[in-house]
C-alpha cells in the first residue's frame, strides 16, 4: 500500500558515483523538488539495488570501482525489466570518444563536470518528462494495437458472433462491396456492415448507410483521398494500413486506418487517433526543442561549443573529401574581467550578447556559423572560405562590434568594446587535424592581444600534399 509521500512523488533517481559528497547538492535540490534520490558508491552495488527498487532514471558516473559506468549501463539495457530506464551520464570525462562510447551503450544523454547544479536539475526534469511521455504514448499504443488485433480477429469469427463483436469494438468497424461500371471498372463502394461506432463517425445511423455509396451523395468526406488505396486493396489484395488526416471544413481529425480485401470488396477498422497525434507531436516538438537546448547557448542564443566540436568535425571531413579550404577565427572581448569588475555581471552578460548578436548579423552564408566558445571567447567556422575571405569576414565581425559603441573605460585599448581576433585557415587532410587548426588560430588570437588588441592576426595558410 503506497503512503501518502509515495503518492506525491515524482520519480525515483538512483545517483552512482565513487565521490557522492559531489553530488550532496544536487541530491538535495532534487529531494526538495519532490524526488526520492538514492546515492551508492559503485557499479555492482547499483546493479544489485536496481533489480529490488526499479529507478525512473540513473544518473552514471564512468569511472566507478568494481563495475564501470558503461558496463552498468550495458547491464541495465541488457534486461528486460530495466532496459527501459534512461541512463544519463555525468562525468568529468570530456572526450569526443568518451560522449560517444555512452551513447552507444544506451545513454540518453552525458553531461560533463564540472557542471551547474541549475541545469543539471533542468535536463534531468525534461528527461524524465519526457520519458514519462513516451511511456505513455507506448502504453497507448500498445493498447490500440491489441484492440485492433482483437477486432480484426472477431471480424472471421462466424455470423452468430458478429453482431456482438461489432457493437462491442471500440473502433468504427465496416464492410464495403465494389459498385463497377459496363466495362468493369470501380466507381464506388456500397455500405454492407457498419457498427454504431462507424455510424457515428460519419454522423449517419448504421440503418441509414447500408447499401448506400460511400462516396455519391454521401457524407463519405471522412475517407476523402482513400479511393485508389481502397481500389488497391480490392484489386491487388494490399493491406492498407495507416494514418489519415481529414480536413473537411470545421471538422479535422486523425484516424488509424486499416483495410483488407473481402471478396469483392474490403473491410475497414478505423479509429479516432487525434488525441494520441496531438501527444507524439508535442512529443516530437519537445525532443526537438531538447536539442536545440543541447546544441545553442543559453545566454548569447549562439551555438554552443558543444556544437562547434560537432560542426568543425562534419566540416573537417567535408572538405577534406572535396579539397576545399577550411577557416576559423577565435575572438576574445578584449580586457573582459575589467569590464565585469566595473559595470557588474549582469552588463557583462549583456554585453556578450549584444557582441554575440551582431557577430551573426556579418556572417551571411548559411554554412558559416557563429559559436561561442568559452566566457568571452567567440569563433567562427567557415567551410569554403580561404585566407582571404576568412580575414575579410574577421575584420567585418570587428569593426561592426566596433560600431556598437559599448563603453568600457576599464580598457586600455580604447573608450569602448573591442575584440582581438585570430584566423587560421587549411585544406583538411590526414597529414593535419581540426586541433590543429585551433591550435593556429589561437596561436593567432594570442599574437593578436600581445600587439595591443583591437585587431586581426592570421596564422597563415596551411596546404597540404596530394
Amino acid at each position: 500500500m503506497k503512503t501518502e509521500s509515495d503518492k506525491t512523488l515524482k520519480g525515483k533517481i538512483l545517483m552512482v558515483d565513487d565521490l557522492p559528497e559531489g553530488l550532496r547538492t544536487l541530491s538535495y535540490l532534487l529531494n526538495n523538488q519532490g524526488y526520492k534520490v538514492i546515492c551508492v558508491a559503485n557499479g555492482e552495488v547499483a546493479i544489485n539495488l536496481i533489480q529490488q527498487e526499479l529507478p525512473d532514471l540513473v544518473v552514471l558516473d564512468i569511472m566507478l570501482p568494481v563495475i564501470d559506468g558503461y558496463k552498468v549501463c550495458q547491464i541495465i539495457k541488457a534486461n528486460p525489466n530495466t532496459s527501459h530506464i534512461p541512463v544519463v551520464f555525468l562525468s568529468g570525462l570530456d572526450s569526443e570518444y568518451d560522449k560517444l562510447q555512452a551513447f552507444k551503450v544506451g545513454a540518453i544523454d552525458y553531461i560533463t563536470k564540472p557542471f551547474f547544479v541549475e541545469e543539471v536539475i533542468a535536463r534531468i526534469e525534461t528527461q524524465l518528462s519526457c520519458f514519462q511521455k513516451q511511456r505513455e504514448l507506448e502504453k497507448i499504443i500498445e493498447e490500440q494495437v491489441k484492440e485492433r488485433l482483437l477486432a480484426e480477429e472477431k471480424l472471421n469469427q462466424s455470423r452468430a458472433l458478429l453482431s456482438s463483436v461489432l457493437n462491442s469494438s471500440a473502433d468504427g468497424v465496416a464492410a464495403f462491396e465494389s459498385i463497377r461500371d459496363s466495362q468493369g471498372q470501380i466507381v464506388d463502394f456500397r455500405w454492407l456492415v457498419v457498427n454504431p461506432v462507424a455510424a457515428m463517425t460519419v454522423g449517419k445511423t448504421s440503418d441509414s448507410l447500408l447499401y448506400q455509396p460511400l462516396y455519391e451523395n454521401q457524407p463519405g468526406y471522412i475517407f476523402d483521398g482513400l479511393f485508389d488505396l481502397f481500389l488497391q486493396v480490392v484489386d491487388n489484395c494490399i493491406v492498407l494500413e495507416k494514418e489519415h488526416y481529414c480536413d473537411s471544413g470545421q471538422f479535422k481529425a486523425w484516424f488509424h486506418v486499416v483495410a483488407v480485401k473481402l471478396g469483392d470488396g474490403f473491410a475497414m477498422t478505423f479509429r479516432d487517433i487525434t488525441e494520441h497525434k496531438h501527444m507524439e507531436i508535442a512529443l516530437k516538438k519537445a525532443n526537438q526543442e531538447l536539442k536545440h537546448q543541447a546544441n545553442v547557448d543559453s545566454l548569447t542564443q549562439i551555438a554552443n561549443r558543444r556544437c562547434f566540436d560537432e560542426y568543425l568535425t562534419q566540416e573537417w571531413a567535408r572538405c577534406g573529401r572535396e579539397h576545399q579550404y577550411l577557416a576559423i577565427v577565435l575572438c576574445d572581448v578584449d580586457h573582459f574581467k575589467a569590464y565585469n569588475d566595473t559595470y557588474g555581471h549582469q552588463a557583462g552578460d549583456e554585453c556578450l550578447t549584444k557582441v554575440a548578436q551582431s557577430m551573426k548579423l556579418v556572417v551571411k552564408r548559411p554554412a558559416d556559423l557563429v559559436f561561442r566558445y568559452g566566457g568571452e571567447e567567440f569563433a567562427l567556422i567557415l567551410p569554403n572560405t580561404n585566407e582571404k575571405g576568412a580575414l575579410e569576414v574577421a575584420e567585418a565581425i570587428r569593426q561592426q562590434i566596433k560600431l556598437l559603441k559599448i563603453t568600457h573605460n576599464a580598457s586600455t585599448v580604447g573608450k569602448h568594446v573591442t575584440l582581438s581576433l585570430g584566423v587560421a585557415c587549411t585544406i583538411p587532410s590526414t597529414a593535419s587535424s581540426p586541433e590543429a587548426l585551433i591550435a593556429n588560430a589561437d596561436r593567432a588570437l594570442y599574437e593578436a592581444k600581445s600587439l595591443g588588441r583591437d585587431r586581426t592576426i592570421c596564422a597563415g595558410i596551411e596546404l597540404p600534399l596530394f
